[in-house]
């Protein structure tokens, strides 16, 4: 037996029944077919594993990685297997026998390290040879055809980071609470336009907002590929910054860092929420905004945060319904995983673009002018949807709609 699987408790593989309810939900398995890829498959795997009667080879190592982590077979499940344990520790195991995989070492570097992020942001000017703005912000869309891939969405990295320096926001009226931001690595380095916009929203709403200098990714992308040790580094500077400052709690915009300090972060001394349980407290104040010109949105659940977090379906149609000149439209199988599952992208990209296709054409059929949604990963790989199907709609985060009503 590897010795990472030790971690991996037969309690938690006994409660598997094998019933299969998960192969009705599981995006992966919906675009293979194969029973690998599936939740019950992967478990059966690493119990036989620790069993003694099979081995952790790369081949398996690479079936723990056909998994975006969506979490609807945890949503489905009867016995209430603990899936996102599971998977993640035998990843763990697979990592600390293999190590990463190329395209896991080359995501994972960038967003753990402060210097490469900053060399990727003074070198993003070069990328405009092969890319082009992206209808989407924060984004650039390729111009030709990319070999093997074709079209390709990829973060517009910026030479400077959002929180550059300890800054507080302060409210124009009357102040109601503090909170500090919690950027992310994204949206520090790429969507940069978008964290204004949350810190903007989050003034009018009447809060004082202090966004420290010292905050790097959430370690996610790590914990997820397996590299649990740069996690923890991660997270230990995270939760120091985050504890040695007063505020009411913490916000950020992004569902994946929204869902790891929920979870992960048992340390921190204030609750964490996502930017939209910031936004349902104050409906009465959002009900006020008008959008100048109608326009018709549709609204892409990201998994971590209507299964990560267990935040309610309806809560981001209350928001956007209340805004006027917003017409809402639902849309079908709307709390899919749109493919993009971190580094699942760039290890399985055939997989991930079928589940991606799925996306696109349910968006498509809502006729609406927007997709609206928040987290940085599912607003990259849909609006590469969107591109490739020609189409003039985009995607957004909801800070980026509302700041449009402010006008500002």
């Amino acid at each position: 037996m590897s010795k990472g699987f030790g971690k991996i408790k037969q309690e938690w593989l006994d409660k598997c029944v094998r019933c299969g309810s998960c192969r009705n939900v599981c995006p992966v398995f919906n675009s293979t077919f194969e029973e690998p890829s599936v939740s019950r498959g992967k478990i059966s795997l690493i119990d036989i594993i620790k069993k003694g009667y099979g081995k952790l080879d790369k081949e398996v190592a690479l079936i723990f990685k056909k998994c975006t982590t969506c979490l609807r077979c945890n949503e489905i499940c009867a016995m209430d297997v603990p899936y996102e344990e599971i998977i993640i520790t035998a990843r763990e195991a697979a990592t600390e026998k293999f190590g990463l995989f190329p395209q896991e070492i080359a995501a994972t570097s960038l967003l753990k390290d402060e210097n490469l992020l900053n060399m990727a942001g003074n070198f993003s000017r070069l990328a405009y040879f092969v890319f082009k703005d992206s209808g989407s912000s924060g984004n650039l869309v390729s111009k030709f055809p990319i070999p093997g891939k074709g079209t390709a969405v990829v973060p517009a990295f910026k030479p400077g980071k959002f929180n550059y320096k300890n800054r507080e926001f302060e409210p124009e009226g009357e102040t109601k609470g503090k909170l500090i931001y919690f950027p992310g690595c994204m949206f520090s380095r790429a969507y940069t336009e978008t964290s204004k916009n949350i810190v903007k929203v989050l003034n009018f709403l009447g809060y004082k907002v202090f966004v420290p200098s010292d905050l790097n990714c959430c370690g996610a992308p790590s914990l997820h590929a397996g590299d649990k040790k740069s996690f923890l580094k991660l997270k230990e500077n995270n939760v120091f910054v985050l504890n040695n400052f007063e505020a009411d709690g913490i916000v950020t915009g992004c569902a994946t860092c929204c869902h790891n300090l929920k979870h992960n972060y048992m340390e921190l001394n204030k609750p964490v929420y996502q930017f939209l349980e910031i936004l349902e407290k104050h409906l009465d104040d959002i009900s006020e905004l008008k959008i100048d010109k109608p326009v018709t949105v549709t609204w892409h659940h990201p998994c971590h945060i209507v299964r990560g977090q267990n935040i309610p379906k309806n809560i981001p149609e209350k928001i956007l319904n209340s805004i006027k000149g917003i017409n809402y439209v639902e849309m079908n199988e709307s709390d899919n995983c749109c493919g993009m599952g971190g580094s699942f992208k760039m290890v399985h990209p055939g997989v991930s673009d079928k589940i991606q296709r799925k996306k696109t054409l349910n968006i498509l059929r809502t006729d609406a002018d927007n997709v609206i949604t928040e987290c940085p990963g599912c607003i990259m790989n849909i609006a590469e949807g969107l591109e490739k199907e020609g189409t003039t709609i985009n995607c957004k985060h909801t800070a980026d709609i509302l700041a449009a009503c402010l006008k500002l």
